[in-house]
């Protein structure tokens, strides 16, 4: 009987020990061909990687059959980006609007001028109705990469200086743009009624840019005629600015600041170290005068991407670039900095102030 009983019970267990993985192996079989399945199908409904997204920098798209512009700017400070906001407004104006009728790539070189070299030849390759360039260095390089489609420039002081165009009224090729050259004999004179005294004023430029050395050239002049001198010092980096600062600081009376993209995209770091001097800084353009310059006779930089926005417009409804005459925007206004003028204790005359108020009044 318990032999009986035995076998039963070892009978048992093998059935038992026998079935369970097996069930188990079946469930699990079961489980995995069913999660394999659904990854196949979540990949084979889901798309491909990266066709959602657009290739390069573009900001804008538009509908299929509309008009495609690249922008490429040297580098972002307020003026330049301000000309840019410029241009476009004048082209939505005229029916170009960015993501409808209008496809734009903006390209940004971020200061370096191999990567605006880079962006010229991506422009090249690519099929734009017209490239705009903002800045010397970037339309230096677009019309060096460039042979097949329009360009129309933009904050360039000098344009003959940069080997840009033939001659201002006429400037042959495929190019013509705007250029806003800073009447230097105007912030000499500024510089003049705010420091009567002043013997000396100091000049941080780009060395390696046309339009920086141009720049300081007519400066010199117009600080001569109106018996000034300068004192200059190149650079070729934005961190050489502070030091550029103490070298210059002891030996001017005044610090002026042209329209050098290098210098005015790091002006935080040249008015934190002048302000350190008690140097004043008179500037070139109105943006820095927002940022803690004391002065400029500046010109509006959007009003100037505006205008020359609608030289684009002309372009793209088929007029010859090369027949365009450059825009030579030399409209100024006087801008001030109260806290700069106060924090600086400089003192103004009577003529100075009802100026000042006349400005601020305008611009109300």
């Amino acid at each position: 009987m318990r032999k009986t009983v035995f076998l039963l019970l070892f009978a048992v267990l093998i059935i038992v020990t026998g079935c369970t993985p097996r069930e188990s192996q079946e469930a699990t079989s079961q489980n995995t061909l069913q999660e394999t399945n659904q990854t196949e199908q979540a990949a084979t409904e889901a798309p491909a990687a990266g066709t959602a997204e657009s290739s390069g920098n573009d900001t804008t798209g538009a509908h299929q059959g509309s008009v495609s512009i690249g922008i490429t700017q040297i580098v972002e400070h307020p003026s330049l980006d301000a000309i840019r906001e410029g241009v476009l407004a004048a082209l939505a104006e005229a029916g170009y609007v960015p993501g409808k009728t209008l496809a734009v790539d903006y390209e940004n070189a971020q200061g370096d001028r191999t990567v605006a070299t880079d962006i010229a030849h991506k422009f090249a390759g690519k099929p734009l109705d017209l490239v705009i360039a903002i800045t010397t260095p970037s339309a230096q390089a677009v019309q060096e990469a460039i042979q097949d489609k329009p360009i129309v420039f933009a904050a360039v002081s000098d344009p003959l200086a940069a080997g840009l165009v033939e001659d201002l009224n006429r400037p042959g090729g495929h190019i013509t743009g705007s250029s806003d050259q800073t009447p230097l004999d105007q912030e000499i004179a500024l510089i003049l009624k705010f420091l009567p005294q002043a013997q000396t004023i100091g000049i941080i430029y780009n060395s390696g840019e046309a339009n920086a050395e141009a720049q300081l050239k007519q400066a010199e002049q117009a600080a001569t005629a109106q018996g000034i001198k300068v004192i200059a010092r190149g650079i070729s980096q934005a961190n050489e600015i502070p030091l550029a600062v103490d070298a210059l600081g002891s030996q001017v009376d005044a610090f002026l600041t042209l329209n050098d993209n290098l210098v005015v995209s790091a002006i935080d770091n040249y008015l934190d170290r002048a302000n350190i001097l008690k140097k004043p800084v008179f500037a070139s353009d109105p943006e820095s005068v927002d940022k803690g310059a004391v002065a400029t006779y500046g010109i509006d930089q959007y009003k100037l991407g505006v205008r020359t926005g609608e030289l684009a417009v002309r372009v793209l409804k088929g007029e010859d670039p090369g027949t365009i005459p450059v825009l030579i925007v030399q409209d100024t206004f006087l801008k001030v900095n109260e806290a700069a003028i106060k924090g600086l204790g400089l003192k103004l005359s009577d003529d100075l102030e009802k100026e000042i108020a006349a400005a601020q009044a305008n611009e109300r």
